[in-house]
């Protein structure tokens, strides 16, 4: 019998979740709402939008509208915003934002997936009036930002928020021309991704690259003249005077719809879902920045923000949704970023954040030659890994480097979602080649260096 699944929002999660079921029961009427003109976009990609990099926002999009509409049989409705939900019904309401014109549709499966928004209008709501002050939390927000920078040719940026994307934005602006600060209200850069040993290599380069680099500031405000235009940022560290500013103060989840459906509310303030990504009404999930998923190492509910996530979420609903069985067991929350040539990633918990979780942390770091001498132009390798000294569980790593860098970190991610130990670092067979790496890659000389403390025979439980 065919049924009619509803998905609200447009974005990674939701049209994985679109495509999986219509591959799945082609029979099913599948809808998806998006109140934007995008869909299956590339949030990640924005800073590179504004470097010139991607020279089209279209160029952001996996897949055209046109494609889901016509080559996957999704019955896509672009600018329609869902704006209420009827739980005893199983109807949802929905305007279009061109025409005006309203309307209905019943469903049998609905999946919430509406994303999440930036925090900084709650922290600063007077950035509304101001131009010149931006975030980048859709396609279009880097468009308007491009245009305005591009306009402007040159002056002073100001990024709060030294995050992933503010960073990746600092670089981006810095390209255009502008001298560049990043505020950060933390005392280290990437405050929630490194441990401070790595974060300050990471300073270090990016004024090294010309990024002056503000720590321990916290904003308390943004300044215009007379026209509405912004003249600078007040911090408790002294007033920064900028022509443009992005803010980048965090996210958060786009519950709204999610609680009118019933669907509970997780402790992280994220939509709570189950392995199957479905909420705790029956019928409704999930995916993507609004829900909340599992920490692989520690089994802690935690929200995860990252398109890789919202993806295999998509994938897994509409597995579910489609008669076949699939689970989304969680995220060792692995990332990387590149700033100015570094390559930054890590996995799993960082050192100090290992130890307030009560853990018994042991941890090694080592520079590592990313191949052979002999072969020239070679890179040096930070890497990092932490792990429980009880029991030689891994719990997490770091590395700084060329691209390397990411697959080392990769690597042990995927030991972490098996609960792999410093005893499985040595084990594991890494290929080796000259241009690629050193024979004793740094993967395998962690290992040496945990089994010098711990020994070289696994812990029994």
């Amino acid at each position: 019998m065919s049924k009619t699944v509803v998905i609200i929002g447009g974005g990674p999660g939701g049209m994985a979740t679109a495509s999986r079921v219509k591959r799945l029961r082609p029979d099913y009427n599948v809808i998806v709402f998006e109140k934007t003109r995008w869909v299956s976009f590339a949030l990640c990609g924005t800073p590179y939008y504004v470097a010139g990099i991607a020279k089209k926002l279209e160029h952001l999009m996996h897949y055209k509208p046109e494609y889901f509409i016509k080559n996957r049989g999704i019955d896509l409705r672009i600018k329609h915003k869902v704006e209420s939900i009827d739980p005893d019904t199983r109807t949802v309401e929905y305007v279009n934002l061109d025409t005006g014109e309203k309307g209905k549709v019943e469903y049998d499966y609905l999946v919430i997936a509406t994303g999440a928004r930036p925090r900084a209008y709650d922290f600063f709501p007077e950035i509304k009036d101001i131009e010149g002050v931006f975030t980048l939390s859709h396609l279009d927000d880097a468009g308007k930002l491009r245009n305005y920078v591009e306009k402007l040719g040159s002056g002073k940026a100001v990024v709060v928020g030294a995050g992933y994307i503010g960073l990746e934005v600092a670089e981006a602006l810095a390209e255009k021309g502008f001298k560049v600060i990043v505020s950060e209200m933390f005392n280290q850069v990437l405050p929630k991704a490194l441990d401070p040993d790595l974060a300050k290599t990471v300073q270090e380069h990016l004024r090294s690259h010309g990024i002056e680099v503000l720590l321990g500031a916290k904003t308390t405000g943004f300044k215009a003249d007379e026209n509405g235009r912004l003249v600078g940022i007040e911090t408790d560290k002294g007033f920064l005077e900028a022509d443009v500013a992005v803010v980048g103060v965090g996210i958060k989840p786009n519950t709204e719809l999610a609680q009118m459906v019933g669907a509970k509310i997780g402790q992280t303030r994220a939509v709570w879902t189950d392995e199957h990504t479905e909420t705790s009404v029956k019928g409704v999930y999930a995916v993507g920045d609004v829900a909340e998923t599992t920490h692989l190492v520690t089994k802690e509910r935690i929200w995860a923000a990252f398109a890789t996530n919202a993806n295999k979420m998509g994938y897994v609903a509409g597995t579910n949704i489609g008669g076949r069985e699939a689970i989304y067991k969680g995220t060792a929350l692995t990332a990387a970023t590149q700033v100015f040539g570094l390559v930054v990633a890590r996995t799993g918990l960082g050192e100090e954040e290992a130890k307030k979780k009560g853990y018994n942390v042991i941890a090694v770091s080592l520079r590592s030659n990313s191949r052979p001498a002999y072969m020239g132009d070679v890179e040096v390798i930070r890497f990092k890994v932490i792990a429980d000294a009880d029991t030689g569980k891994l719990l997490g790593a770091q590395a700084l480097g060329d691209q390397s860098a990411f697959w080392r970190v990769n690597v042990i991610s995927a030991l972490l979602e098996r609960e792999g130990t410093v005893w499985d670092l040595f084990q594991t067979d890494i290929g080796y080649h000259p241009y690629l790496n050193p024979v004793w890659d740094p993967i395998i000389v962690a290992g040496r260096l945990f089994q010098r403390q711990l020994g070289e025979t696994p812990r029994k439980a």
